[in-house]
């Protein structure tokens, strides 16, 4: 029952939906996966302006969602290196957190 209720709640979700369409359509990351080499330039392009666009309003997202992204940019890190990248993001988390405030 609480796999249907799921199931029915993500259908309707917009960002599940758009997730899902990114994965099936083959997402920047997943071309990255899927060994067909490094990411277009376009790719990267979008990947600079998504990132910029979550970091503007980084201190406004709840923090669950915060932890989920920290969490979700080791995916497919080498273990050796998760400890460094988790240091060096967040680092740079807390040097730029007011960065948003500086635009108004």
């Amino acid at each position: 029952m609480a796999a249907a209720k799921r199931k029915s709640r993500n259908a309707s979700n917009p960002n599940t939906t758009a997730l899902a369409r990114w994965e099936t359509e083959g997402g920047a990351l997943g071309s990255v996966q899927r060994g067909t080499g490094s990411l277009s330039e376009q790719e990267t392009h979008i990947l600079q302006y998504l990132g910029a666009a979550v970091l503007l309003r980084w201190n406004e997202l709840p923090t669950h969602i915060q932890r989920e992204l920290f969490e979700h940019a080791f995916v497919d890190v080498e273990p050796g290196k998760v400890t460094m990248l988790k240091e060096q993001i967040a680092r740079f988390l807390h040097k730029h957190k007011d960065d948003s405030k500086n635009l108004s």
